[in-house]
């Protein structure tokens, strides 16, 4: 039961939140009411799983238990990290442990999102930043369904003071109708941009990847566009997911953290890591970067990059290619980091090196695509190739509507103001990088205008709802 489906849009979303609405003043429903949600939900999309869920949960619950009356012996903490990893990686890596001929068994729904959060809970317990937590507050932060098949990675400093709070207070667990008023836009729009935008990005890519793989002439043209086509279609399906989630825990008056804020109108690969999939790049700065950086000197500073960028390459998979990737990030943003240093380009720098690096960040990461959405690498190398010029196909496609597409794309994400840019004084503070943030005379606002481009884009979006795949990011 996606949140792409019939049955979650028309019947399981709006029947939970409204007997959420209902029960939620009962004290003794305030955190078994929503568990109870998020279980069920659970359930629905992958019961045979559902007992390692819990199990996860149990085993993490009693370790941090542990690990807080044992602060000062690093081994439990040690032992506790490796567990978490070994039990990820039989998942996501059992191809590499199973005997050949049997059957790989499916990855649990959201087995990345629900470990790295418990990690980084185990890792601030360690560090003295998080308090002991009761069993239901515990597998409520964790089990929380609208992050639980994609993500956000959620922090307990921002999720737990919300789900803690007095049901008889004025507090985010008593949601007011301002909140299910952004949260249904949030949840439309994101829906709108699932449906209706990231399939035409799909198209856009015709045969390219198909043709690399089997070794046919791919042109310069068609490659990038099927590479940006790629992109954007990422984008808008990781984006549009992050959107939904947003809106659907906001109709339950919980505030979920921002993932996407507008990476494309980045200046700079670096810049580009903070606006694109937020919350694993703030988790890997918390929890990898700054451990390796304890001491200042400038090298462990660019090693320590290089291994955040080798470990997001491996979390999305053991191929050539991803390990290739990590390295080919690893070095944008080492060298940005060092232009940077050298004083070659100015942090602020003027609207020539803005723009400029815009162009350049863009180009740099639709070449990485070459790397990022390949299988092995033949085809990475065919669709570098492809990339340079030197696929041995005509330089210029034969449709137009594909590069009138990817320009369009590129015009919309570098000047338009992002939903989250719209709605940045709807969302908590912690949850938006204000700094970063476009104001827009087209902010939000509950008007009549708002009201009906959310029921037109919801409208548009319903139809296209039969046949969509699943979210690329689902269950990893």
């Amino acid at each position: 039961m996606s949140f792409t489906s019939y049955w979650f849009t028309l019947a399981f979303l709006p029947v939970s939140a409204y007997a959420y609405r209902r029960l939620i003043s009962k004290n003794q429903l305030h955190l078994l009411l929503p568990l109870l949600i998020s279980l069920v939900f659970y359930y629905l999309n992958d019961a045979h799983n559902l007992l390692l869920f819990c199990a996860s949960m149990g085993a993490n619950w009693v370790l941090a238990g542990v690990i807080a009356k044992n602060r000062e012996k690093t081994s439990y903490l040690a032992l506790a990290i490796a567990g978490n990893l070994c039990f990820l990686a039989l998942y996501k890596y059992a191809k590499f442990f199973v005997v050949p001929g049997t059957a790989i068994p499916a990855l649990p729904l959201g087995i990345s999102y629900f470990t790295f959060t418990q990690i980084a809970f185990l890792v601030d317990t360690a560090r003295g930043q998080a308090r002991s937590t009761n069993p239901l507050e515990y597998a409520l932060f964790v089990a929380w369904f609208p992050h639980l098949p994609a993500g956000p990675l959620l922090s307990h400093k921002d999720m737990l003071p919300q789900f803690m709070a007095a049901p008889g207070a004025t507090s985010a667990l008593r949601p007011a109708p301002r909140d299910y008023a952004v949260g249904l836009t949030l949840f439309a729009m994101g829906l709108f941009k699932k449906s209706c935008v990231s399939p035409l990005f799909l198209h856009a890519q015709s045969d390219v990847f198909l043709r690399a793989g089997q070794g046919d002439p791919i042109g310069l043209i068609e490659t990038w566009i099927a590479c940006l086509g790629f992109l954007f279609e990422t984008y808008y399906d990781f984006c549009g997911y992050s959107e939904m989630a947003m809106g659907i825990s906001r109709m339950f008056g919980i505030h979920l953290p921002v993932n996407f804020h507008a990476p494309f109108k980045s200046s700079s690969p670096v810049e580009f890591w903070t606006r694109w999939h937020v919350t694993l790049g703030a988790f890997m700065r918390d929890y990898l970067y700054r451990p390796l950086t304890k001491k200042r000197q400038v090298w462990r500073h660019y090693a320590a990059l290089f291994v955040v960028m080798m470990a997001v390459a491996i979390w999305h998979g053991a191929t050539v290619p991803l390990l290739i990737f990590g390295i080919y990030q690893g070095l944008l943003v080492t060298g940005n980091h060092a232009l940077r240093r050298w004083n070659i380009v100015s942090r602020k720098g003027g609207w020539l090196q803005h723009w400029a690096g815009r162009a350049l960040t863009l180009a740099a990461i639709g070449f990485s695509v070459s790397l990022w959405a390949t299988r092995d690498w033949h085809q990475a190398s065919s669709i570098m190739l492809g990339l340079l010029g030197a696929g041995n196909g005509s330089v210029w496609p034969i449709s137009f509507l594909s590069p009138i597409l990817i320009l369009a794309a590129i015009i919309f994400n570098w000047f338009a103001p992002s939903l989250i840019d719209l709605m940045t004084k709807e969302l908590p503070a912690w949850s938006v990088q204000l700094k970063k943030s476009t104001t827009s005379t087209l902010a939000w606002r509950p008007s009549l205008a708002w009201a009906a481009a959310v029921a037109i884009a919801l409208c548009l979006a319903l139809i296209n709802l039969s046949g969509l795949k699943e979210f690329k990011y689902a269950g990893f």
